[in-house]
C-alpha cells in the first residue's frame, strides 16, 4: 500500500511521465494517489504540455477536494526524436541529471496539487545527450535512516548514481536499492521508496 505514484503515457512520437507522492501514509494516501492516477489517465492523452496538465489536474482535484490531502507531482514530456525533455513540477523532489561524470539537480518549483485555486506552473526544457541519466526519486530515499540515525540524503544518492551511470537503466535502479539497503542495515523503512531511471541511448 503506497502513496507514491508513477505512470507512463506513450503517445507514439512522445511520452509523458508522471511521478509523485500523495500526502499522508498508508491506505488513505494510496487511495488519494489512485484517484490522481485515474484523473491523469483521462487528462494526459489530451494535454501534451506538462504545465497545462498540472493546472488541469489541480482544478479537478479541487473539485473533488479531500481535506488535508494533496499530491506532489512531477510531469515530464520526452520527445525522443529531438532528445528534448520538458518538465513541470508541483512541489516534487527535483530530479537528478547525470552527464559526463557530473550529477546536478533540475530545479523546479510549484505548489502541490489539490491545495490552492488558479495555480499556474512553470516548465523547463533541455536537450539531452546520449549517456545522460535522469533519476526520479521519492523522499523515502533521502529520509531513510541507518541505526546511527543518519539520513541517506540526496548527496549520497547522487554519488551512487555517478558510480553506476554507465550501466543500463534497470541495473542503475538495482544498484541504488542495494546501496540503500546496505546503508539502512536493517533499520525500519520510514516511507515508500520509488525510483524511475531514464537513460538516453
Amino acid at each position: 500500500v503506497s502513496g507514491d505514484l508513477y505512470d507512463f503515457f506513450d503517445q507514439g512520437d512522445y511520452c509523458l511521465i508522471a511521478f509523485g507522492d500523495s500526502s499522508g501514509k498508508g491506505a488513505a494516501a494510496a487511495l488519494y494517489g489512485a484517484m490522481v492516477t485515474g484523473l491523469l489517465r483521462t487528462l494526459a492523452p489530451r494535454r501534451r504540455a506538462p504545465a497545462l496538465l498540472l493546472r488541469a489536474l489541480n482544478d479537478l482535484l479541487l473539485e473533488r477536494k479531500v481535506d488535508a490531502h494533496y499530491v506532489s507531482l512531477l510531469v515530464l514530456l520526452w520527445e525522443p526524436r529531438e532528445r528534448q525533455l520538458t518538465l513541470a513540477s508541483a512541489g516534487a523532489s527535483p530530479p537528478l541529471l547525470y552527464r559526463k561524470g557530473v550529477v546536478g539537480e533540475i530545479l523546479l518549483e510549484g505548489t502541490p496539487l489539490g491545495l490552492l485555486e488558479d495555480r499556474d506552473y512553470d516548465s523547463h526544457s533541455q536537450f539531452l545527450q546520449p549517456g545522460d541519466v535522469v533519476l526520479l526519486y521519492s523522499d523515502g530515499f533521502q529520509d531513510q535512516h541507518n541505526p546511527q540515525r543518519e539520513e541517506y540524503g540526496r548527496t549520497r544518492l547522487g554519488d551512487v548514481l555517478s558510480r553506476v551511470a554507465h550501466k543500463p537503466a534497470q541495473a542503475i535502479v538495482n544498484a541504488i536499492f542495494s546501496d540503500l539497503d546496505r546503508f539502512a542495515s536493517g533499520h525500519p523503512q520510514f516511507d515508500d521508496q520509488t525510483l524511475v531511471v531514464l537513460k538516453v541511448l
